[in-house]
């Protein structure tokens, strides 16, 4: 079943679906907001629109669908925090009604006509270029939509990103800030630094046996070797019994396999169709309606054009430019009245008698069957019974489970006996820890669930453990053959490192107190030529270099911090200091800033500069205008999560 789900959700139709739903989020999320509310309670109200517990419940659940759209099929939906993802919703909501009611205000509205040509157009509702009328009518009806419901929301969508768009597209970009920020982001700084690195410092350092044997004694913890076991186990699976599985598969049981297959699939046909669609409204009642519907089908009956009839009569703007054309579909798209009566059209050209769903009255005309293809038999052979060895394996796979889980409860502190009655490997590994890896030959011992078994309390006397599922195919029974119980490391065998621990902690005090002597002997004037010479050390010099540049890691730090430090007087020098990856340090000096020159620039590096400010500065005026208006509209939130 999921390896089925799995396979359906990797193919072509469901990708489109997926890529249409997020191009409609993108448009306006989920969002529904005046088709769900009722008289639930409120959770927050935006000027005149109160947002319901019912409707944040609704934009929640469809955010998450949302997420499992983008992330595929392999995602794992318990990742989702519940919490955030309501927060996030309730946010999207807010926004939405925010500029929606702003919009209404200030008078912007979207005609019909723009919104059919918007949805004719938009990508999401177009397989190979064209409008699907299938797909659309799928997605409204997956987002719990009427079409004139969905047309009235995707209406306040358009009105309100075109506000957005309005005012950003407002702000301007002055010459002097693409000039100001340019000649910022060309600085150039000469730099200099003094390395302090451990390496120099370790060297000045002694360490003595009583410095190592104290730090011994007093961090015992850190220097034990870690408990360890000598594991046997039994390890059994699905893949193991297949294969040694004989089986005897008769020729009826694969033939009534292959027949159940071969329906199943051949139950996926799609049929390409069109339809007339004639809604009920306030002017023409249900039976008026009714009656035109058929007066329609006796013209089609006595000769008419079906196309041209659509083009003409059709309510369905979308589909009525195309002479009602649906396109190709297969079973749980359309309404299940719509899909009933297109299903029970015998050939093409057959036209049905009015169907009503919730959408009026459809004539719908069978334009065409595309018919699945299905492999022979002869072809099916090899891969049915290789089948039917599985899911025999499967059901024996659950029995051995049970029947080798009482087996090593009977011997208890011994797998021989269970492995021999069972035909299975009693395998040995000496030396297993809880943080090391076990070599390949083994790797099932590194499951997280396997170590934790080996290391409790109730395994450490060599009793057998209970049946381990590695996962729905693979299975291990384990015991400590011998426990090796945590203990310390004689001092000679950590000496060494003790020592290095110990002259590292040394170098790096010293070069805190160079550090700090450094720094206070430059701020109070003294010149970087006595600094120096009273470390024994040289100033290394960059030249005029960019915030990108240095030929080496330390290099690099060094200019990174040099760009944060203060842009020094004339003639005076501005000094830091810069923790380095590697723990080492570096006293920096900048000496002279030149700024960047926009007259240098490539009329490229000008327009997109250009364009990032722009962007830059659209955003802040969108974010200013917001604020003004959602104070304007008034947002009252009654639940604070």
């Amino acid at each position: 079943m999921l390896q089925q789900l799995r396979d359906q959700t990797q193919s072509t139709g469901f990708k489109v679906l997926v890529i249409a739903i997020i191009a409609v989020l993108v448009l306006f999320g989920f969002g529904a907001t005046n088709v769900f509310s009722g008289g639930d309670p409120e959770v927050a109200e935006v000027g005149s629109f109160a947002i319901t517990e019912r409707v944040l419940g609704v934009e929640t659940e469809r955010e998450r669908r949302r997420i499992l759209g983008q992330m595929g099929p392999d995602f794992d939906p318990n990742d989702i925090d519940r919490l955030q993802l309501q927060q996030f919703a309730l946010s999207q909501l807010i926004n939405r009604q925010v500029l929606y009611q702003t919009a209404a205000n200030l008078g912007l509205k979207v005609s019909a006509k723009a919104v059919n040509h918007e949805l004719l157009q938009n990508p999401a509702y177009q397989r190979d270029g064209e409008f699907d009328e299938a797909l659309y009518l799928q997605q409204v009806q997956m987002l719990g939509y009427r079409p004139e419901e969905f047309m009235q929301e995707y209406a306040s969508a358009m009105g309100s990103n075109r506000l957005r768009g309005g005012i950003q597209s407002s702000a301007l970009v002055a010459d002097w800030e693409v000039a100001e920020v340019y000649s910022v982001l060309e600085q150039r700084r000469d730099v200099a630094y003094l390395p302090l690195l451990i390496a120099d410092y370790a060297n000045s350092v002694s360490v003595s046996d009583e410095e190592i044997a104290a730090r011994y004694d007093a961090d015992q913890s850190a220097y034990m070797k870690e408990r360890s076991v000598d594991v046997e186990y039994l390890e059994f699976s699905v893949a193991a019994i297949a294969a040694t599985s004989n089986v005897e598969i008769g020729e009826e049981e694969l033939r009534l396999m292959y027949e159940s297959d071969r329906d199943a699939a051949l139950q996926t046909t799609e049929r390409d169709s069109a339809h007339i669609l004639f809604e009920v409204s306030s002017g023409r009642d249900d039976g008026a309606t009714l009656d035109l519907a058929r007066s329609v089908k006796e013209r089609i009956d006595a000769g008419e054009d079906f196309a041209e009839l659509a083009k003409e009569l059709s309510d369905d703007l979308g589909s009525a430019a195309t002479g009602g054309a649906l396109g190709l579909s297969g079973k749980g798209v359309f309404d299940p009245m719509f899909e009933q009566a297109l299903w029970a059209l015998a050939k093409p050209n057959d036209v049905s008698e009015p169907i009503r769903t919730e959408f009026g009255y459809h004539l719908i005309k069978l334009v065409g069957i595309s018919a699945a293809a299905y492999p022979s038999f002869a072809l099916e052979r090899d891969a049915l019974i290789q089948r039917l060895r599985r899911e025999a394996a499967l059901d024996a796979f659950a029995e051995l489970q049970e029947e080798i889980e009482r087996s090593a409860y009977d011997e208890r502190y011994a797998l021989s006996e269970t492995a021999s009655k069972f035909a299975l490997s009693l395998r040995r590994v000496d030396g297993v820890s809880q943080s090391g890896e076990v070599s390949e030959d083994a790797q099932v011992l590194n499951a997280d669930m396997v170590k934790a078994a080996l290391f409790s309390d109730e395994l450490i006397e060599g009793e057998n453990s209970s049946v381990i599922n590695l996962d729905d195919e693979t299975s291990i029974v384990v015991r400590v053959a011998q426990n090796y119980p945590s203990e310390a490391i004689p001092l000679e065998q950590v000496r060494s490192q003790i020592s290095g621990e110990v002259r590292r902690e040394k170098s790096l005090n010293l070069i805190d107190e160079a550090k700090a002597d450094a720094l206070s002997k430059l701020e109070q004037g003294e010149g970087v030529s006595q600094v120096a010479s009273g470390l024994g050390k040289r100033w290394t010099t960059l030249d005029s270099v960019n915030r990108t540049q240095g030929d080496d890691e330390v290099a690099r730090e060094v200019i990174q911090h040099a760009f944060t430090l203060p842009r020094p007087a004339e003639n005076g020098r501005s000094v830091g200091s810069v923790l380095l990856t590697n723990g080492s340090s570096a006293v920096v000096a900048v000496t002279r800033v030149v700024m960047g020159d926009i007259s240098s620039a490539s009329d490229e590096e000008r327009e997109q500069l250009h364009q990032a400010l722009a962007r830059r500065n659209s955003q802040a005026e969108f974010a200013a205008f917001y604020q003004g208006a959602e104070e304007f509209v008034g947002v009252t939130r009654s639940v604070q999560f």
